[in-house]
């Protein structure tokens, strides 16, 4: 398993620039609320180093059991808390370390979003899984390739498998 994780993540490095004001030409975007949530204890590690092997290594059992349903209450857990729902929103940018997860994606995609379906949108194909840089390669990859308008609301979500910790992010495009 520990050759299936090297040749899954590619090379990729990403920031955003966080400033008080949007810019006065261009696009900005306006991050609405943050959220995360670890479900470390109630499900077990899914990415291991045991100290008698050293080989690190993803029990795909365990994250086939845990990863869809704990996503989708890290996604219904950061709406209700913040007073959305999934069809406020233009876009969905789900971070999948590969098309394994996307039918899970669409499914809660289209569960949690009734009254009209909600798009997602990955750089998967172009990009590869570049790990903890992907969300950051993944915006800027959709806001230069991709129709934008102000207005327009982006949900940004990463979910982390070794330990089931899932961030998301609300975004407002600024024209």
């Amino acid at each position: 398993m520990s050759v299936f994780l090297r040749f899954m993540l590619s090379d990729g490095a990403g920031a955003f620039l966080l400033e008080q004001q949007p810019k006065a030409h261009g696009l900005s975007l306006k991050i609405n609320w943050t959220y995360s949530r670890s479900f470390a204890n109630q499900a077990p590690l899914c990415m291991k180093l045991p100290s008698t092997t050293k080989i690190l290594s993803q029990d795909i059992k365990i994250l086939a059991k845990y990863m869809a349903p704990l996503s989708k209450e890290a996604v219904e857990g950061a709406l209700r808390e913040h007073g959305d729902k999934v069809d406020d929103y233009t876009m969905v940018l789900p971070h999948m370390s590969s098309y394994y997860f996307e039918l899970s994606v669409k499914k809660i995609i289209a569960e949690l979003s009734p009254n009209r379906e909600v798009p997602y949108w990955t750089n998967l194909r172009t990009a590869g899984n570049t790990g903890a840089a992907s969300i950051f390669i993944m915006l800027d990859e959709y806001l230069k390739t991709q129709p934008v308008a102000g207005g327009d609301r982006i949900l940004l979500f990463i979910p982390e498998s070794g330990q089931f910790n899932y961030v998301l992010i609300s975004l407002t495009v600024i024209a």
